[in-house]
Protein backbone atom coordinates (compact mmCIF):
# COMPACT_ATOMS: atom_id res chain seq x y z
CA UNK A 1 0.00 0.00 0.00
CA UNK A 2 1.40 3.41 -0.99
CA UNK A 3 1.64 6.46 1.28
CA UNK A 4 -1.20 8.09 -0.67
CA UNK A 5 -3.43 5.05 -0.20
CA UNK A 6 -2.71 4.96 3.53
CA UNK A 7 -3.43 8.69 3.82
CA UNK A 8 -6.75 8.33 1.99
CA UNK A 9 -7.70 5.37 4.18
CA UNK A 10 -7.01 7.37 7.36
CA UNK A 11 -8.95 10.33 5.96
CA UNK A 12 -12.00 8.19 5.19
CA UNK A 13 -11.86 6.59 8.63
CA UNK A 14 -11.66 10.03 10.24
CA UNK A 15 -14.56 11.31 8.11
CA UNK A 16 -16.81 8.42 9.14
CA UNK A 17 -16.00 8.76 12.85
CA UNK A 18 -15.89 12.55 13.20
CA UNK A 19 -18.10 13.96 10.46
CA UNK A 20 -17.72 16.62 7.80
CA UNK A 21 -17.17 19.63 10.10
CA UNK A 22 -14.35 18.10 12.15
CA UNK A 23 -12.76 16.68 9.00
CA UNK A 24 -12.84 20.16 7.48
CA UNK A 25 -11.19 21.64 10.57
CA UNK A 26 -8.49 19.01 10.50
CA UNK A 27 -7.86 19.68 6.81
CA UNK A 28 -7.53 23.42 7.48
CA UNK A 29 -5.04 22.76 10.30
CA UNK A 30 -3.04 20.45 8.04
CA UNK A 31 -2.73 22.94 5.19
CA UNK A 32 -2.06 25.82 7.59
CA UNK A 33 0.94 23.93 8.94
CA UNK A 34 2.11 23.14 5.41
CA UNK A 35 1.95 26.80 4.43
CA UNK A 36 3.84 27.80 7.57
CA UNK A 37 6.51 25.15 6.85
CA UNK A 38 7.05 26.44 3.32
CA UNK A 39 7.30 30.03 4.49
CA UNK A 40 9.77 28.98 7.17
CA UNK A 41 11.89 27.08 4.63
CA UNK A 42 11.92 30.06 2.27
CA UNK A 43 13.09 32.42 5.00
CA UNK A 44 15.65 30.21 6.69
CA UNK A 45 18.16 30.71 3.88
CA UNK A 46 20.93 33.06 4.94
CA UNK A 47 21.78 36.12 2.80
CA UNK A 48 25.06 36.06 0.91
CA UNK A 49 26.63 38.74 3.12
CA UNK A 50 26.14 36.54 6.18
CA UNK A 51 27.63 33.53 4.40
CA UNK A 52 30.60 35.68 3.39
CA UNK A 53 31.06 36.81 6.99
CA UNK A 54 31.08 33.20 8.16
CA UNK A 55 33.77 32.30 5.63
CA UNK A 56 36.02 35.03 7.03
CA UNK A 57 35.50 34.19 10.69
CA UNK A 58 38.47 32.64 12.51
CA UNK A 59 38.21 30.44 15.59
CA UNK A 60 40.54 30.21 18.57
CA UNK A 61 41.86 26.73 17.76
CA UNK A 62 41.94 24.42 14.75
CA UNK A 63 39.24 21.74 14.57
CA UNK A 64 38.51 19.50 11.61
CA UNK A 65 35.24 17.79 10.79
CA UNK A 66 35.28 14.42 9.05
CA UNK A 67 32.06 14.17 7.04
CA UNK A 68 31.20 10.47 6.86
CA UNK A 69 29.39 9.31 3.70
CA UNK A 70 29.02 5.62 2.74
CA UNK A 71 28.19 5.30 -0.97
CA UNK A 72 26.19 2.62 -2.73
CA UNK A 73 25.00 2.95 -6.34
CA UNK A 74 24.34 6.65 -5.76
CA UNK A 75 22.61 8.35 -8.73
CA UNK A 76 25.08 10.72 -10.45
CA UNK A 77 23.07 13.93 -10.02
CA UNK A 78 22.26 13.15 -6.41
CA UNK A 79 25.93 12.37 -5.73
CA UNK A 80 27.03 15.64 -7.30
CA UNK A 81 24.54 17.67 -5.27
CA UNK A 82 25.65 15.95 -2.06
CA UNK A 83 29.35 16.65 -2.68
CA UNK A 84 28.61 20.22 -3.78
CA UNK A 85 26.75 20.88 -0.52
CA UNK A 86 29.88 19.91 1.45
CA UNK A 87 32.15 21.94 -0.82
CA UNK A 88 29.89 24.98 -0.22
CA UNK A 89 30.42 24.97 3.56
CA UNK A 90 31.36 28.33 4.99
CA UNK A 91 33.56 26.55 7.54
CA UNK A 92 36.47 25.27 5.46
CA UNK A 93 38.31 22.88 7.81
CA UNK A 94 36.65 19.62 6.79
CA UNK A 95 37.36 16.37 5.02
CA UNK A 96 34.81 14.34 3.10
CA UNK A 97 35.32 10.59 3.63
CA UNK A 98 33.67 8.53 0.90
CA UNK A 99 33.67 4.73 1.17
CA UNK A 100 32.16 3.23 -1.96
CA UNK A 101 30.46 -0.16 -1.93
CA UNK A 102 28.79 0.28 -5.33
CA UNK A 103 28.53 -2.70 -7.65
CA UNK A 104 30.36 -3.03 -10.99
CA UNK A 105 27.44 -1.63 -12.98
CA UNK A 106 27.80 1.73 -11.19
CA UNK A 107 31.43 2.53 -12.02
CA UNK A 108 30.42 6.17 -12.60
CA UNK A 109 30.25 6.65 -8.82
CA UNK A 110 33.99 6.01 -8.47
CA UNK A 111 34.86 7.98 -11.59
CA UNK A 112 33.07 11.06 -10.28
CA UNK A 113 34.58 10.79 -6.79
CA UNK A 114 38.14 10.35 -8.09
CA UNK A 115 37.73 13.39 -10.30
CA UNK A 116 36.46 15.54 -7.43
CA UNK A 117 39.18 14.26 -5.09
CA UNK A 118 41.79 15.31 -7.67
CA UNK A 119 40.33 18.82 -7.62
CA UNK A 120 40.02 19.12 -3.82
CA UNK A 121 42.43 17.26 -1.48
CA UNK A 122 39.86 17.49 1.32
CA UNK A 123 37.79 14.85 -0.51
CA UNK A 124 39.00 11.34 0.30
CA UNK A 125 37.73 8.34 -1.62
CA UNK A 126 38.07 4.60 -1.11
CA UNK A 127 36.60 1.86 -3.31
CA UNK A 128 35.60 -1.04 -1.10
CA UNK A 129 36.18 -4.65 -2.18
CA UNK A 130 32.46 -5.31 -1.84
CA UNK A 131 29.28 -3.94 -0.35
CA UNK A 132 29.38 -4.74 3.35
CA UNK A 133 26.07 -3.06 4.08
CA UNK A 134 25.42 0.35 5.59
CA UNK A 135 27.17 -0.29 8.92
CA UNK A 136 30.34 -1.86 7.51
CA UNK A 137 30.58 0.78 4.78
CA UNK A 138 30.12 3.52 7.40
CA UNK A 139 32.82 1.98 9.58
CA UNK A 140 35.14 2.08 6.56
CA UNK A 141 34.48 5.84 6.39
CA UNK A 142 35.23 6.18 10.09
CA UNK A 143 38.56 4.41 9.64
CA UNK A 144 39.45 6.96 6.96
CA UNK A 145 38.57 9.90 9.22
CA UNK A 146 41.31 12.03 10.77
CA UNK A 147 39.24 14.93 12.09
CA UNK A 148 38.56 15.68 15.75
CA UNK A 149 34.80 15.46 15.12
CA UNK A 150 32.75 13.26 12.78
CA UNK A 151 29.53 14.26 11.01
CA UNK A 152 27.16 11.57 9.72
CA UNK A 153 25.80 12.32 6.25
CA UNK A 154 23.69 10.14 3.94
CA UNK A 155 24.77 9.86 0.31
CA UNK A 156 21.55 11.31 -1.12
CA UNK A 157 21.00 14.26 1.27
CA UNK A 158 22.21 17.86 1.50
CA UNK A 159 23.83 20.13 4.09
CA UNK A 160 22.97 23.80 4.38
CA UNK A 161 26.03 26.03 3.73
CA UNK A 162 26.30 26.99 7.41
CA UNK A 163 25.99 23.45 8.83
CA UNK A 164 29.60 22.90 9.91
CA UNK A 165 30.02 26.54 10.89
CA UNK A 166 27.11 26.26 13.33
CA UNK A 167 28.50 23.04 14.73
CA UNK A 168 31.90 24.69 15.21
CA UNK A 169 30.37 27.65 17.03
CA UNK A 170 28.39 25.34 19.29
CA UNK A 171 31.47 23.31 20.20
CA UNK A 172 33.28 26.48 21.26
CA UNK A 173 30.24 27.73 23.15
CA UNK A 174 29.27 24.51 24.96
CA UNK A 175 32.22 22.14 24.84
CA UNK A 176 29.78 19.39 23.79
CA UNK A 177 31.13 16.14 22.40
CA UNK A 178 27.76 15.22 20.84
CA UNK A 179 25.68 17.67 18.79
CA UNK A 180 22.60 17.54 16.60
CA UNK A 181 20.49 19.96 14.59
CA UNK A 182 17.02 20.36 13.15
CA UNK A 183 16.25 19.00 9.68
CA UNK A 184 13.91 19.42 6.73
CA UNK A 185 12.47 16.67 4.54
CA UNK A 186 12.01 17.58 0.89
CA UNK A 187 10.59 15.78 -2.12
CA UNK A 188 13.36 15.09 -4.63
CA UNK A 189 14.64 16.71 -6.72
CA UNK A 190 13.77 20.20 -5.44
CA UNK A 191 14.60 21.29 -1.85
CA UNK A 192 11.83 23.88 -2.15
CA UNK A 193 9.24 21.07 -2.14
CA UNK A 194 8.97 20.83 1.62
CA UNK A 195 7.36 17.72 3.11
CA UNK A 196 8.08 18.55 6.73
CA UNK A 197 10.40 20.49 9.01
CA UNK A 198 11.54 18.56 12.07
CA UNK A 199 12.15 21.12 14.81
CA UNK A 200 13.50 19.02 17.65
CA UNK A 201 13.57 19.34 21.45
CA UNK A 202 16.66 19.55 23.60
CA UNK A 203 18.18 16.25 24.65
CA UNK A 204 15.36 13.95 25.77
CA UNK A 205 16.68 10.51 26.76
CA UNK A 206 13.27 8.90 27.15
CA UNK A 207 12.01 10.30 23.86
CA UNK A 208 15.14 8.86 22.22
CA UNK A 209 14.27 5.38 23.49
CA UNK A 210 10.91 5.52 21.77
CA UNK A 211 11.90 7.40 18.61
CA UNK A 212 15.19 8.36 16.94
CA UNK A 213 14.19 12.01 16.93
CA UNK A 214 17.87 13.10 16.72
CA UNK A 215 18.55 11.47 13.34
CA UNK A 216 20.19 14.26 11.23
CA UNK A 217 22.53 16.15 11.50
CA UNK A 218 24.59 14.19 14.04
CA UNK A 219 28.13 15.28 15.02
CA UNK A 220 30.35 13.71 17.70
CA UNK A 221 33.95 13.73 18.83
CA UNK A 222 36.44 11.04 17.86
CA UNK A 223 37.14 10.46 21.56
CA UNK A 224 33.45 9.79 22.22
CA UNK A 225 33.31 7.40 19.27
CA UNK A 226 36.25 5.45 20.69
CA UNK A 227 34.42 5.08 24.00
CA UNK A 228 31.11 4.02 22.43
CA UNK A 229 32.32 1.97 19.46
CA UNK A 230 31.27 2.24 15.82
CA UNK A 231 28.33 0.94 13.81
CA UNK A 232 27.07 -2.61 14.38
CA UNK A 233 25.99 -4.61 11.36
CA UNK A 234 23.19 -6.48 13.12
CA UNK A 235 21.29 -3.19 13.38
CA UNK A 236 21.45 -2.31 9.67
CA UNK A 237 18.38 -0.26 8.85
CA UNK A 238 18.43 1.47 12.26
CA UNK A 239 22.20 1.58 12.71
CA UNK A 240 22.07 5.33 13.42
CA UNK A 241 19.59 4.82 16.28
CA UNK A 242 21.83 2.17 17.83
CA UNK A 243 24.93 4.36 17.56
CA UNK A 244 23.19 7.51 18.82
CA UNK A 245 21.85 5.69 21.89
CA UNK A 246 25.37 4.54 22.78
CA UNK A 247 26.98 7.90 22.02
CA UNK A 248 24.51 9.95 24.06
CA UNK A 249 24.73 7.41 26.88
CA UNK A 250 28.47 8.14 27.19
CA UNK A 251 28.63 11.80 26.12
CA UNK A 252 30.06 14.38 28.51
CA UNK A 253 28.01 17.16 26.93
CA UNK A 254 25.10 17.17 24.45
CA UNK A 255 24.10 20.24 22.46
CA UNK A 256 21.08 20.82 20.23
CA UNK A 257 21.37 23.51 17.56
CA UNK A 258 17.87 24.77 16.88
CA UNK A 259 18.50 25.51 13.22
CA UNK A 260 17.74 23.48 10.12
CA UNK A 261 21.19 22.36 8.96
CA UNK A 262 20.24 19.14 7.17
CA UNK A 263 18.02 18.56 4.13
CA UNK A 264 16.71 15.00 3.98
CA UNK A 265 15.83 13.91 0.46
CA UNK A 266 12.66 11.83 0.11
CA UNK A 267 12.94 9.31 -2.70
CA UNK A 268 10.31 6.65 -3.54
CA UNK A 269 12.42 3.91 -1.91
CA UNK A 270 13.76 5.88 1.04
CA UNK A 271 12.79 5.53 4.68
CA UNK A 272 11.94 9.25 4.66
CA UNK A 273 9.33 8.51 2.00
CA UNK A 274 7.87 5.21 3.16
CA UNK A 275 9.09 3.12 6.08
CA UNK A 276 7.18 0.13 4.74
CA UNK A 277 9.60 0.00 1.81
CA UNK A 278 12.31 -1.02 4.31
CA UNK A 279 10.44 -3.12 6.83
CA UNK A 280 13.68 -4.60 8.16
CA UNK A 281 14.38 -1.18 9.73
CA UNK A 282 11.40 -1.71 12.05
CA UNK A 283 12.88 -4.82 13.66
CA UNK A 284 16.38 -3.34 13.68
CA UNK A 285 15.19 -0.26 15.58
CA UNK A 286 13.34 -2.31 18.15
CA UNK A 287 16.38 -4.54 18.63
CA UNK A 288 18.65 -1.49 19.00
CA UNK A 289 16.55 -0.11 21.87
CA UNK A 290 16.39 -3.52 23.56
CA UNK A 291 20.17 -3.91 23.25
CA UNK A 292 20.77 -0.46 24.75
CA UNK A 293 18.53 -1.20 27.73
CA UNK A 294 20.15 -4.58 28.26
CA UNK A 295 23.81 -3.71 27.62
CA UNK A 296 23.98 -0.14 28.90
CA UNK A 297 21.27 -0.06 31.57
CA UNK A 298 21.33 -3.66 32.76
CA UNK A 299 17.59 -4.11 32.22
CA UNK A 300 17.18 -7.66 30.98
CA UNK A 301 13.39 -7.71 31.33
CA UNK A 302 12.48 -4.45 29.57
CA UNK A 303 10.37 -5.27 26.49
CA UNK A 304 10.23 -3.08 23.37
CA UNK A 305 7.47 -3.18 20.76
CA UNK A 306 6.31 -1.06 17.84
CA UNK A 307 3.47 1.38 18.46
CA UNK A 308 0.17 0.79 16.72
CA UNK A 309 0.42 3.96 14.67
CA UNK A 310 4.11 4.20 13.73
CA UNK A 311 6.11 0.97 13.35
CA UNK A 312 9.49 2.66 13.86
CA UNK A 313 8.34 4.40 17.04
CA UNK A 314 8.48 2.18 20.07
CA UNK A 315 6.93 1.46 23.41
CA UNK A 316 9.13 0.36 26.28
CA UNK A 317 7.39 -1.89 28.79
CA UNK A 318 9.34 -1.44 32.00
CA UNK A 319 9.40 -4.35 34.46
CA UNK A 320 8.10 -3.48 37.93
CA UNK A 321 10.78 -3.94 40.58
CA UNK A 322 9.43 -5.44 43.80
CA UNK A 323 5.96 -4.70 45.11
CA UNK A 324 5.79 -0.91 45.43
CA UNK A 325 2.79 0.62 47.17
CA UNK A 326 0.78 3.44 45.59
CA UNK A 327 -1.62 5.97 47.08
CA UNK A 328 -4.14 7.22 44.51
CA UNK A 329 -5.48 10.65 45.50
CA UNK A 330 -8.55 11.71 43.54
CA UNK A 331 -9.94 15.24 43.85
CA UNK A 332 -13.60 14.51 43.16
CA UNK A 333 -15.12 17.87 44.09
CA UNK A 334 -15.93 18.76 40.47
CA UNK A 335 -17.30 15.34 39.53
CA UNK A 336 -20.91 15.40 38.36
CA UNK A 337 -22.30 12.29 40.05
CA UNK A 338 -21.56 8.62 39.66
CA UNK A 339 -18.54 8.78 41.99
CA UNK A 340 -18.87 5.20 43.20
CA UNK A 341 -19.22 3.72 39.73
CA UNK A 342 -16.31 5.74 38.35
CA UNK A 343 -14.10 4.78 41.27
CA UNK A 344 -14.96 1.10 40.97
CA UNK A 345 -14.18 1.06 37.24
CA UNK A 346 -10.91 2.90 37.79
CA UNK A 347 -9.78 0.38 40.39
CA UNK A 348 -10.61 -2.56 38.15
CA UNK A 349 -8.63 -1.11 35.24
CA UNK A 350 -5.52 -0.03 37.20
CA UNK A 351 -3.52 -3.21 36.65
CA UNK A 352 -1.83 -2.88 40.05
CA UNK A 353 -3.21 -4.21 43.33
CA UNK A 354 -0.97 -2.63 45.98
CA UNK A 355 -3.02 0.56 46.02
CA UNK A 356 -4.68 2.69 48.65
CA UNK A 357 -7.32 5.16 47.53
CA UNK A 358 -8.22 8.62 48.82
CA UNK A 359 -11.16 10.67 47.55
CA UNK A 360 -11.16 14.40 48.25
CA UNK A 361 -14.72 15.63 48.69
CA UNK A 362 -17.94 14.00 49.78
CA UNK A 363 -17.91 10.36 50.81
CA UNK A 364 -18.43 8.07 47.81
CA UNK A 365 -21.71 6.22 47.61
CA UNK A 366 -22.10 2.65 48.73
CA UNK A 367 -20.24 0.28 46.46
CA UNK A 368 -16.92 2.18 46.47
CA UNK A 369 -15.57 0.40 49.49
CA UNK A 370 -11.95 0.77 50.47
CA UNK A 371 -11.57 4.46 49.62
CA UNK A 372 -10.67 6.90 52.37
CA UNK A 373 -12.38 10.27 52.31
CA UNK A 374 -10.55 13.54 52.84
CA UNK A 375 -13.04 16.27 53.71
CA UNK A 376 -11.99 19.83 52.78
CA UNK A 377 -11.79 22.37 55.56
CA UNK A 378 -13.33 25.85 55.21
CA UNK A 379 -11.50 27.71 52.45
CA UNK A 380 -8.86 24.98 52.15
CA UNK A 381 -7.09 25.32 48.80
CA UNK A 382 -6.55 22.59 46.28
CA UNK A 383 -2.79 22.75 46.91
CA UNK A 384 -3.35 22.43 50.68
CA UNK A 385 -5.64 19.43 50.20
CA UNK A 386 -3.21 17.64 47.91
CA UNK A 387 -0.37 18.36 50.35
CA UNK A 388 -2.42 17.09 53.30
CA UNK A 389 -3.32 13.90 51.46
CA UNK A 390 0.35 13.32 50.67
CA UNK A 391 1.43 13.98 54.25
CA UNK A 392 -1.09 11.46 55.58
CA UNK A 393 0.07 8.75 53.14
CA UNK A 394 2.70 6.11 53.91
CA UNK A 395 2.87 4.66 50.38
CA UNK A 396 6.01 4.77 48.23
CA UNK A 397 4.31 6.40 45.24
CA UNK A 398 1.64 9.08 45.09
CA UNK A 399 -0.77 9.64 42.23
CA UNK A 400 -2.76 12.89 42.12
CA UNK A 401 -5.72 13.45 39.80
CA UNK A 402 -8.03 16.45 39.42
CA UNK A 403 -11.11 14.24 39.11
CA UNK A 404 -11.93 10.55 38.73
CA UNK A 405 -10.72 9.55 35.27
CA UNK A 406 -12.11 6.84 33.04
CA UNK A 407 -9.52 4.43 31.62
CA UNK A 408 -9.51 3.61 27.92
CA UNK A 409 -7.45 0.44 28.49
CA UNK A 410 -6.51 -1.73 31.45
CA UNK A 411 -3.09 -1.47 33.06
CA UNK A 412 -2.79 2.31 33.12
CA UNK A 413 -1.31 2.45 36.65
CA UNK A 414 1.23 -0.28 35.88
CA UNK A 415 2.36 1.76 32.87
CA UNK A 416 2.82 4.91 34.96
CA UNK A 417 4.53 3.02 37.76
CA UNK A 418 7.01 1.40 35.36
CA UNK A 419 8.20 4.84 34.29
CA UNK A 420 8.13 6.33 37.81
CA UNK A 421 10.40 3.56 39.09
CA UNK A 422 13.21 4.60 36.76
CA UNK A 423 15.84 6.40 38.82
CA UNK A 424 16.12 9.33 36.40
CA UNK A 425 12.37 10.00 36.08
CA UNK A 426 10.52 12.57 38.19
CA UNK A 427 6.81 13.02 37.51
CA UNK A 428 4.90 10.78 35.08
CA UNK A 429 1.55 11.61 33.51
CA UNK A 430 -0.87 9.80 31.24
CA UNK A 431 -2.27 11.17 28.03
CA UNK A 432 -5.68 12.55 28.99
CA UNK A 433 -8.66 12.98 26.69
CA UNK A 434 -11.87 14.76 27.57
CA UNK A 435 -14.61 12.45 28.76
CA UNK A 436 -17.02 12.95 25.87
CA UNK A 437 -14.82 14.64 23.27
CA UNK A 438 -12.10 13.01 21.10
CA UNK A 439 -9.67 15.80 21.96
CA UNK A 440 -6.55 15.90 24.11
CA UNK A 441 -6.88 17.47 27.53
CA UNK A 442 -3.29 16.92 28.62
CA UNK A 443 -0.18 15.64 26.86
CA UNK A 444 2.34 17.78 28.70
CA UNK A 445 2.75 21.51 29.27
CA UNK A 446 4.94 23.98 27.37
CA UNK A 447 6.68 26.73 29.33
CA UNK A 448 5.90 30.17 27.96
CA UNK A 449 2.96 28.98 25.86
CA UNK A 450 -0.48 30.57 25.94
CA UNK A 451 -1.87 34.07 26.31
CA UNK A 452 -0.45 34.42 29.83
CA UNK A 453 2.99 33.20 28.76
CA UNK A 454 3.43 30.80 31.68
CA UNK A 455 2.48 27.21 30.83
CA UNK A 456 0.18 26.12 28.02
CA UNK A 457 -1.49 22.80 27.35
CA UNK A 458 0.07 20.88 24.49
CA UNK A 459 -2.47 20.05 21.80
CA UNK A 460 -5.43 21.22 23.89
CA UNK A 461 -7.73 21.56 20.86
CA UNK A 462 -6.02 18.88 18.82
CA UNK A 463 -7.26 15.52 17.66
CA UNK A 464 -6.94 12.45 19.81
CA UNK A 465 -5.61 10.55 16.79
CA UNK A 466 -1.89 10.14 17.39
CA UNK A 467 -0.93 10.18 13.72
CA UNK A 468 -2.07 13.80 13.48
CA UNK A 469 0.51 14.99 15.99
CA UNK A 470 3.86 16.60 15.21
CA UNK A 471 5.99 13.76 13.81
CA UNK A 472 3.97 11.29 15.85
CA UNK A 473 4.72 12.74 19.27
CA UNK A 474 1.35 11.80 20.72
CA UNK A 475 2.01 8.14 19.88
CA UNK A 476 5.04 7.65 22.14
CA UNK A 477 6.28 8.47 25.63
CA UNK A 478 7.98 11.85 25.62
CA UNK A 479 10.04 13.99 27.98
CA UNK A 480 8.20 17.19 28.86
CA UNK A 481 8.96 20.08 31.19
CA UNK A 482 5.75 19.76 33.16
CA UNK A 483 2.43 17.99 33.40
CA UNK A 484 -0.86 18.80 35.08
CA UNK A 485 -4.29 17.36 35.98
CA UNK A 486 -2.94 13.88 36.77
CA UNK A 487 0.56 12.78 37.75
CA UNK A 488 2.45 10.03 39.58
CA UNK A 489 5.62 10.70 41.56
CA UNK A 490 7.56 8.80 44.19
CA UNK A 491 7.09 10.10 47.73
CA UNK A 492 10.87 10.39 48.08
CA UNK A 493 11.28 12.54 44.96
CA UNK A 494 8.32 14.67 46.05
CA UNK A 495 10.14 15.31 49.34
CA UNK A 496 13.41 16.06 47.53
CA UNK A 497 11.63 18.72 45.47
CA UNK A 498 10.12 20.29 48.59
CA UNK A 499 6.56 19.10 48.03
CA UNK A 500 3.87 21.40 46.67
CA UNK A 501 4.95 24.98 47.39
CA UNK A 502 2.81 26.58 50.10
CA UNK A 503 2.69 29.96 48.32
CA UNK A 504 0.11 28.64 45.83
CA UNK A 505 -3.64 28.24 46.29
CA UNK A 506 -5.41 26.30 43.52
CA UNK A 507 -3.36 26.75 40.33
CA UNK A 508 0.12 25.96 38.96
CA UNK A 509 1.51 24.24 42.07
CA UNK A 510 1.78 20.92 40.22
CA UNK A 511 3.55 22.64 37.32
CA UNK A 512 5.91 24.30 39.79
CA UNK A 513 6.68 20.89 41.31
CA UNK A 514 7.65 19.53 37.88
CA UNK A 515 10.13 22.37 37.39
CA UNK A 516 11.64 21.67 40.82
CA UNK A 517 12.10 18.06 39.76
CA UNK A 518 13.90 19.23 36.62
CA UNK A 519 16.21 21.32 38.78
CA UNK A 520 17.01 18.20 40.79
CA UNK A 521 18.17 16.48 37.59
CA UNK A 522 15.07 14.35 36.96
CA UNK A 523 13.18 14.01 33.68
CA UNK A 524 9.39 14.27 33.54
CA UNK A 525 7.48 11.95 31.20
CA UNK A 526 4.07 11.85 29.54
CA UNK A 527 3.05 8.45 28.17
CA UNK A 528 0.13 7.77 25.80
CA UNK A 529 0.18 4.11 26.79
CA UNK A 530 -1.73 5.12 29.88
CA UNK A 531 -4.76 6.67 28.17
CA UNK A 532 -7.62 8.02 30.26
CA UNK A 533 -10.55 10.42 29.96
CA UNK A 534 -11.48 13.11 32.46
CA UNK A 535 -13.69 16.20 32.53
CA UNK A 536 -14.87 18.38 29.67
CA UNK A 537 -13.40 21.33 27.75
CA UNK A 538 -15.37 23.65 30.04
CA UNK A 539 -13.24 22.42 32.97
CA UNK A 540 -9.86 23.68 31.75
CA UNK A 541 -8.18 26.48 29.81
CA UNK A 542 -5.35 26.72 27.32
CA UNK A 543 -3.31 28.42 30.07
CA UNK A 544 -2.82 25.69 32.67
CA UNK A 545 -4.73 26.51 35.85
CA UNK A 546 -6.47 29.60 34.50
CA UNK A 547 -9.90 28.11 35.27
CA UNK A 548 -9.32 28.73 39.00
CA UNK A 549 -10.20 32.03 40.68
CA UNK A 550 -6.80 32.10 42.39
CA UNK A 551 -4.98 32.03 39.05
CA UNK A 552 -3.89 35.73 38.96
CA UNK A 553 -2.21 35.49 42.36
CA UNK A 554 -0.82 32.02 41.68
CA UNK A 555 0.51 33.20 38.31
CA UNK A 556 2.52 35.94 40.01
CA UNK A 557 4.01 33.40 42.40
CA UNK A 558 4.86 31.11 39.48
CA UNK A 559 6.40 33.93 37.46
CA UNK A 560 8.57 35.02 40.38
CA UNK A 561 9.69 31.53 41.40
CA UNK A 562 10.42 30.39 37.83
CA UNK A 563 11.69 33.56 36.18
CA UNK A 564 14.92 31.89 35.09
CA UNK A 565 13.17 28.89 33.54
CA UNK A 566 10.69 31.12 31.70
CA UNK A 567 13.52 33.24 30.34
CA UNK A 568 15.46 30.20 29.11
CA UNK A 569 12.39 28.70 27.45
CA UNK A 570 11.10 25.18 27.42
CA UNK A 571 13.99 22.72 26.85
CA UNK A 572 11.61 20.17 25.29
CA UNK A 573 9.94 22.54 22.84
CA UNK A 574 11.89 23.95 19.91
CA UNK A 575 12.20 27.78 19.99
CA UNK A 576 11.23 27.89 16.30
CA UNK A 577 7.77 26.52 17.14
CA UNK A 578 5.01 28.98 17.92
CA UNK A 579 3.98 29.71 21.51
CA UNK A 580 0.66 31.10 20.27
CA UNK A 581 -0.68 27.79 19.00
CA UNK A 582 -0.93 24.46 20.79
CA UNK A 583 -0.38 22.15 17.80
CA UNK A 584 3.34 22.51 16.97
CA UNK A 585 2.93 25.20 14.31
CA UNK A 586 6.18 26.65 12.97
CA UNK A 587 6.81 30.26 13.93
CA UNK A 588 7.84 31.98 10.70
CA UNK A 589 10.57 34.63 11.11
CA UNK A 590 9.82 38.05 9.72
CA UNK A 591 13.16 38.25 7.91
CA UNK A 592 15.88 35.76 6.92
CA UNK A 593 17.81 34.77 10.04
CA UNK A 594 21.22 36.29 10.70
CA UNK A 595 23.66 34.98 13.26
CA UNK A 596 25.19 37.25 15.85
CA UNK A 597 28.78 38.21 15.15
Amino acid sequence: MSNLERTLKRALRFLRSRGVIETGRKTVRHFSRQIADRRFAARMRLPEEELARQREERFSRPLRFSVIVPLYNTPPQVLKEMVDSVAAQTYADWELCLADGSDESHAEVGEFCRARAAEDPRIRYQKLEGNGGISENSNACLRMAEGEYCALFDHDDLLTPDALYEMRRAIDRTGADFLYSDEMIFRSPRPSRVIGIRLKPGFSPDSLLTNNYICHLTVFSRELLERAGGFRKRFDGSQDHDLILRLTGRARGIAHISRVLYLWRSLPSSVASDIYSKAYAIDAGRSAVEAFLREEKGLEDAAVESTRVFPTMYRVRWPIAGEPSVRVILDARRERGGTAEKLRALKESAGWDRCAWTVIGDAPAEGAEGAEVLTPGPGESRRALWSRAAAESAEEYLLFADGIPEAEEDGWLRELLGWAQQSHVGAVAPKLLFRRRPEVRQAGLILGMGPMGLAGRLYFRGDAESEDAYFGQLAVAENVSAVTDMLLVSAEKLRQAGGFCGEYADALFDTDLCLRLLEKGYYNVCTPHALLRMGSPADVRFDAGREYASYPADAEVFRRRNAGALKRGDPYYNPNLSLKYENWRVSVPEKPAKQAK
